[in-house]
């Protein structure tokens, strides 16, 4: 095997990277992939070198990364694509694509990502078109009636069945990877807090890792528990919102309301541990900047017991209705092959039986030492993935309760050294949504070279086009809420 092995977070030197031919490049990336790797980037090592570029692909079995290196500095950057035989390719192509002019020959679909109108540098994009008697074009967005983000969303339909989705996003791409690459210490991780505002935490948290594991920071226990606590409670806040955005959407005004009273409490618990309801300011370079007192553990305690106790009830009234169980279950599904043929990760590919969670399967910070369970559902449906958000919840006050009680003594922020020059490190964080990715690169000055994020977004919306197939258009606002995905995280 012609790859790199690491572990989450482990630093590593650039030139133990092997750079291959296009056709060893490519058959090397499809070898990993024809034994269960996941591809989780394709990018160049150096933004200012687009001709020498890395696949990173994730194998859960084994816990291990592996990193093949592609050299494109003689002739065309050209190469035959894997999309055709391993689906979950294929946006990694389009973007690889679009940022360095790569084409990913006998591409099954070369889409915008990004960018909206265009394809390969210039050349004029031509959204799906169906045709046929009755068929028509259904396009909402980017500017929606409610106040959400911009995104364009065009069904072919026949009558009221959808055949097509197709999603164009790109309308607030603000080059966060770009910025990052500029930016000074302090800036970086206000930048890493702002790529997607409902996962202040999953992103800071990824970059943090990546920063520290660069310059050999060691943090305190009691740090990486504090980070943790900090993150589950993130995902609870997120996960009542899910819900009370699903319930809205079958217009059950009572569930809809009690979770929206309940993320509140969620978010204040964050606000009572940093200040901040979005945890923006918790996160340093070697730990965190506020500790954990008796008055703030009482308060998040005093929260989480509310929202245990309360939460419980507002599950079985909702998933007790006949009414709402009748628009739940079996709409909008994505089986278990088609979620792992595209790619689909974190709680949309954990409703869909696939058993993948970054906690588990790369563990890092405290999850190293206090596990957390895995959860799946089989079905991939509306159902399967609100349920899911409902177990998860449970699952994650348990995990915090069992933190809170048995916190670690020792200081809070350790000492931040330079990053190492020519090096590297892959960290993998799993927020709300699902696996966050961020990879950093160091050149000969310690400078970066490159800085690649990846949202779970980015692998999950095309599973919302795939779970419209077949399904009622006014089915759309429910499966959407349900993969509850990112607009801001996707565009960068």
């Amino acid at each position: 095997m012609k790859s790199l092995e690491v572990q989450n977070n482990q630093c590593f030197d650039r030139a133990a990277i092997q750079f291959l031919d296009r056709d060893d490049f490519r058959n090397s990336v499809s070898e990993l992939m024809q034994n269960n790797c996941r591809m989780i980037a394709l990018t160049p090592v150096d933004v200012n070198n687009g001709r020498k570029i890395i696949a990173v692909l994730a194998d859960s079995s084994s816990s291990m990364i592996h990193m093949v290196g592609g050299d494109f500095r003689e002739g065309k950057l050209e190469f035959e694509s894997w999309a055709n035989d391993f689906p979950q390719t294929n946006y990694f192509e389009c973007e690889l694509s679009e940022n360095y002019g790569y084409v990913p020959l006998n591409h099954p679909w070369l889409r915008p990502v990004r960018k909206q109108n265009v394809i390969l540098k210039n050349k004029p994009y031509q959204f799906f078109k169906l045709e046929g008697e009755e068929v028509h074009e259904v396009a909402v967005g980017p500017i929606h009636a409610g106040v959400i983000e911009p995104g364009h969303f065009r069904f072919q339909c026949h009558g009221e069945l959808v055949y097509n989705l197709e999603i164009n996003l790109g309308y607030q791409h603000r080059g966060v990877e770009e910025l990052l690459l500029k930016a000074n210490q302090n800036q970086r991780i206000i930048l890493s807090e702002s790529i997607a505002g409902d996962t202040t935490i999953g992103h800071v948290f990824a970059h943090c890792n990546a920063i520290e594991n660069l310059s050999n920071t060691q943090l305190s226990l009691r740090a990486e528990v504090i980070r943790t606590i900090a993150s589950e409670i993130e995902r609870i806040a997120m996960h009542l919102s899910a819900l009370g955005g699903i319930a809205n959407d079958v217009g059950f005004a009572l569930p809809a309301s009690s979770y929206g009273r309940l993320r509140t409490l969620a978010i204040n618990s964050l606000a009572a541990i940093c200040g901040s309801r979005f945890g923006r300011g918790l996160f340093v370079y070697g730990g965190v900047r506020f500790d954990l007192n008796e008055t703030i553990i009482n308060t998040v305690v005093e929260n989480l017991k509310i929202i245990n106790d309360d939460v419980r009830e507002i599950n079985k009234y909702l998933f007790s209705s006949v009414g709402a169980l009748s628009r739940f279950e079996e709409t909008g599904i994505v089986n278990t092959n088609l979620a792992k043929s595209i790619g689909l990760v974190g709680l949309a590919a954990r409703a869909s039986g696939i058993e993948e969670d970054t906690r588990i399967n790369f563990p890092y910070g405290a999850y190293r030492y206090n596990p957390i369970s895995m959860i799946t559902l089989a079905t991939g449906d509306v159902f399967a993935r609100a349920r899911m958000r409902a177990i998860e919840i449970e699952e994650t006050i348990r995990f915090v309760f069992d933190q809170i009680e048995n916190i670690p003594q020792g200081e809070i922020k350790s000492e931040h050294g330079r990053m190492a020059a020519n090096s590297g490190v892959v960290s993998i964080v799993e927020g709300c949504r699902g696996e966050i990715v961020h990879i950093v690169f160091t050149d000969e000055a310690r400078v970066l070279s490159n800085y690649k994020i990846k949202d779970p977004s980015f692998n999950n919306w095309y599973g919302l086009s795939l779970a419209l197939r077949e399904t009622a258009i006014s089915d759309f606002p429910l499966c959407n809420k349900s993969f509850d995905l990112s607009y801001a995280g996707h565009d960068l």
